[in-house]
């Protein structure tokens, strides 16, 4: 018998066990949840609409739809926390999860961790019937930036972003890429871009911390850091004195050409 193909997994966190990766999703849901909810409110997301959450994650946007009657395919390649009428292992790289099938196609935090992003977003698109909905919502590390350079904690927070904009698990800057790529396949684009001031502590902080504290033994393991300053770099979002700038989330929506 032939070994089973293995997706082609990107994604850094893909490495955490389930009792990290699932408590660090649901910190990210706290904080993305409610725009994307509004954005899917504006758009009229409701009953009677058949949806394709794709990258779904912990499925907090799947259910959201669910609640308000929608009939949802919750896709991932690796469907480790969804649960739901109709759940799918998929690779958006390998194809649309329907062709030409769905009046929402919606993902979030996928496209920066995807192997082939031209490949992804021509999925997302054909995942959408003519005139249905694409929503897509990405990072862009570029904003990333401590407040005041003269804070003790600083220089360790500046070599973090460094490297994590030089990192070869994600491109740190997708956010900025997305609304011309949409722009040239979708009609009636709108789009917003989400940042904040973020305090050691706050809960952006704490999903930033989190994120660092489960990724810590990728990282031991590519010699980014040493333990001393490992340590440094989590004290940053602990302490209520350090404030940055966070990544700017960028949200873009449009319809598919009807014709």
């Amino acid at each position: 018998m032939a070994d089973a193909v293995q997706p082609r997994v990107r994604y850094a966190m893909s490495e955490i066990g389930e009792e990290g990766e699932g408590p660090r999703l649901a910190l990210l849901e706290s904080i993305l949840d409610g725009p994307t909810f509004a954005r899917l409110e504006k758009i009229g997301a409701g009953a009677g609409w058949r949806c394709a959450d794709v990258g779904a994650g912990r499925g907090s946007v799947s259910q959201w739809l669910r609640d308000r009657g929608a009939e949802v395919v919750s896709a991932d390649i690796m469907p480790r926390f969804l649960s739901g009428p109709d759940v799918r292992t998929h690779d958006i790289c390998d194809g649309p999860v329907e062709d030409s099938a769905f009046d929402l196609v919606h993902c979030r935090a996928l496209l920066a961790h995807v192997a082939d992003f031209d490949a992804a977003v021509d999925n997302l698109v054909s995942s959408a019937r003519p005139a249905g909905w694409v929503t897509v919502a990405e990072p862009d590390y570029g904003t990333m930036m401590e407040c005041d350079p003269d804070h003790p904690r600083a220089d360790v927070f500046r070599r973090f972003r460094e490297r994590s904009a030089s990192g070869s698990r994600m491109d740190s800057f997708v956010g900025r890429k997305v609304h011309e790529v949409l722009g040239a396949r979708l009609d009636d684009v709108s789009s917003e871009g989400l940042t904040d001031i973020v305090s050691g502590g706050s809960l952006r902080a704490r999903y930033r911390r989190f994120t660092m504290e489960v990724a810590r033994p990728l990282s031991a393991r590519r010699d980014d850091y040493d333990e001393a300053d490992y340590d440094e770099l989590l004290a940053c979002f602990d302490d209520p004195t350090f404030r940055y700038i966070d990544c700017l989330w960028v949200a873009v929506w449009g319809k598919r050409p009807a014709g």
